[in-house]
């Protein structure tokens, strides 16, 4: 047996000891909470467990494992952290279905307490100690809306809230910034995509699809985190029946998966079982992809177009994480709506909220990055003071927008995010002899149409995918990390077509919406086509800089399927790219196109058949057609750096 994921021999102990515990105490199995008839009143402090003083050595006053209730009677488990100083105080709310340690740890909240702000920290339902059924992002509206409520009725409460988090306890925000809780005065939401339906172009339902394909990362992860079965105390519990049985035991969830079985089981057909095979634990997977990308019920608990945030609002996203696009795209919504001064977005060449966890000579992946930390505390906290305390001397960006370029390795700031076409735009347009397979072949990129026609080729199996190297694989799994890596092995496949520009003569600095269209024919019913932007330097290292996926039969709308005729050429527009790069003088840039990029993204088996519950699958002839009468190309967003 390999290692084990998301739990350790210890907390198996202590879990099999939770339960013999509940027994002994006859309090009834640790299960799923009922839901209470009437609410009860909230409850008096309860006394810490020792290992929690610890966390946030800036709080003076502790009341945690309140058990708040909810409209329907289930009772979440809340921690409150108040500051130094007397009186009553403005508060940040993290919702979270996290360990409280990690949440409060990974994001410096002790900051927060030094300048005045009370710190409530709140686990979603069904998660740890909180009470009723464990969904993803489930009630994250109606739950955040009676806790703060509750936080605007405690005698220490000014009655003003600002809500906080990276990942989760981002997304869980979104939806609920929309409703006008009084209470409500600013957020902070890092890597918010999981809690965005649809926005603009990306129709990504919480970044579970893409193009219509499944992003697979997030097997690992449900598998991993996400098990609907929580262990839980039993529903009713005194506080001093639930520090009794707290101090002793810890409730941690356990999955009893390898990381080599993951990797042996998931090239298994149909994908749908993958969970059974590998004998997991009860996670919402299934009917995640039972769903679909249309499905109504991604909107229950996620923002989605025509939904505005009604609060000012401070939000990040990394480049190089799967939140990115959706994420960048809602804030652009936001922003256009809202009165300037009031939303602000940082993007960085990172990863998935690891904001705070760079140094002086950072990488992301394996491409070196150079310096780019930034004072995350003193921006939250001039932002909170200015709209929680009315501190108009409290800065605020002087730009919406700051990105980390790569290339160059410094912020930069804009007063938008630009989309190629809309802005100033360069247009690489796909060319050669028809023999575009591999490094070696004859694509090109040119910046003038070209004037002849020509068709490259290829096959693609399902049962020899392109395997992923970097991306936005956030979650991915042990063998596959996200950021920037050289390509070329990639590019050496029959199965992968290459077009690369001539030596570039000056910097190219490329930021934004980046706008891919390609001609495209198949004998299959239905395929997918890939395609990934590559910045390549002078001695031939490949940095991958982003890459977009779209199936076929989902090319005229994500809510109905279209299957493709053999022989017919076909006009496609894959969801857009996003990118902070400078293409430096003496680099060039490249882009492939193939068919898969896998466990990135669920492979196409080219059948008319649902990709997820057959086994089914069939080799696949593909062919990208380009010349005067089909202008295949890639349009890049270009912006002037400042000096």
């Amino acid at each position: 047996m390999g290692e084990l994921v998301g739990a350790d021999l210890m907390q198996n102990i202590r879990l099999r000891w939770l339960m013999a515990a509940c027994s002994a105490f006859a309090l009834g199995a640790c299960v799923a909470a009922p839901e209470a008839a009437v609410a009860p009143e909230a409850p008096e402090p309860a006394a810490a467990p020792a290992m929690a003083t610890e966390l946030l050595p800036a709080a003076k006053v502790r009341m945690e494992h309140l058990q708040v209730a909810m409209r329907d009677g289930a009772r979440l488990d809340t921690d409150v952290y108040l500051p130094e100083a007397e009186g009553k105080f403005p508060t940040v709310l993290i919702r979270t279905p996290y360990e409280r340690e990690l949440s409060l740890k990974g994001n410096q909240y002790d900051a927060f307490l030094d300048a005045g702000y009370a710190v409530v920290q709140q686990h979603e339902r069904g998660r740890f100690l909180s009470e009723g059924e464990m969904h993803m992002l489930g009630n994250a509206d109606e739950d955040g809306w009676d806790t703060l409520s509750w936080i605007a009725a405690q005698d220490w409460s000014d009655g003003s809230v600002a809500t906080s988090g990276c990942s989760s306890s981002a997304e869980n925000q979104l939806k609920l910034s929309t409703l006008g809780h009084p209470a409500l005065k600013a957020m902070i939401a890092y890597s918010s995509g999981v809690g965005i339906a649809e926005a603009g172009p990306f129709r990504e339902q919480g970044n579970f699809w893409r193009g219509g394909v499944w992003q697979m990362g997030w097997a690992n992860y449900f598998f991993g985190e996400m098990q609907v079965n929580q262990p839980q105390l039993p529903a009713g519990l005194s506080d001093e029946e639930r520090q009794r049985l707290m101090r002793d035991f810890s409730i941690k969830q356990d999955s009893a998966i390898t990381q080599e079985d993951y990797l042996k089981a998931r090239m298994h057909l149909p994908v749908i079982e993958l969970g059974e095979v590998l004998g997991a634990p009860q996670t919402e997977l299934e009917d995640y992809l039972r769903r679909g990308p249309s499905d109504p019920a991604w909107d229950d608990d996620r923002i989605t177009n025509g939904e505005t945030p009604k609060v000012p609002g401070l939000y990040a996203e990394a480049l190089y994480d799967i939140s990115a696009r959706s994420g960048t795209a809602r804030f652009e919504q936001t922003r256009a709506a809202s009165a300037p001064g009031t939303q602000a977005l940082m993007l960085i060449n990172g990863q998935h909220c690891s904001y705070r966890r760079q140094n002086e000579d950072g990488t992301i992946g394996e491409r070196p990055i150079g310096d780019m930390r930034f004072d995350y505390d003193a921006r939250e906290l001039s932002f909170l003071n200015h709209w929680m305390k009315g501190d108009a001397e409290a800065p605020l960006p002087a730009q919406p927008v700051t990105v980390y370029m790569a290339g160059v390795n410094r912020w930069v700031s804009f007063d938008a995010v630009p989309k190629a076409g809309t802005s100033e735009t360069k247009t690489f347009y796909l060319s050669g002899g028809g023999a575009a397979n591999t490094l070696e072949g004859d694509g090109a990129l040119l910046t003038d149409a070209p004037d002849a026609a020509a068709t490259d080729t290829f096959e693609y199996d399902p049962a020899d995918p392109v395997i992923s190297h970097g991306g936005e694989i956030s979650g991915m799994g042990p063998d596959q990390e996200d950021g920037a890596y050289d390509q070329r092995e990639i590019e050496a496949r029959e199965d992968v077509l290459v077009y690369t520009s001539d030596v570039l003569e000056e910097d190219l600095p490329v930021f934004g919406s980046i706008n891919t269209e390609l001609f495209v024919s198949s004998d299959a019913p239905d395929t997918d086509f890939t395609v990934k932007l590559v910045d390549v330097a002078p001695d031939g290292t490949a940095w991958n800089i982003a890459d977009t996926i779209l199936r076929m039969r989902y090319r005229d709308g994500m809510d109905h399927a279209v299957f493709m005729t053999e022989g017919e050429t076909y006009a496609i527009t894959p969801p857009p790219m996003l990118a902070g790069n400078v293409f430096l003088k003496g680099h060039r840039v490249r882009i492939e196109v193939s068919s898969s990029n896998f466990p990135s993204y669920a492979r196409s088996l080219n059948t008319a058949g649902d990709q997820y519950t057959t086994t089914e699958t069939a080799v696949a002839t593909n062919a990208v057609h380009h010349g005067p009468m089909a202008l295949s190309r890639i349009e890049l967003p270009v912006v002037a750096l400042p000096e």
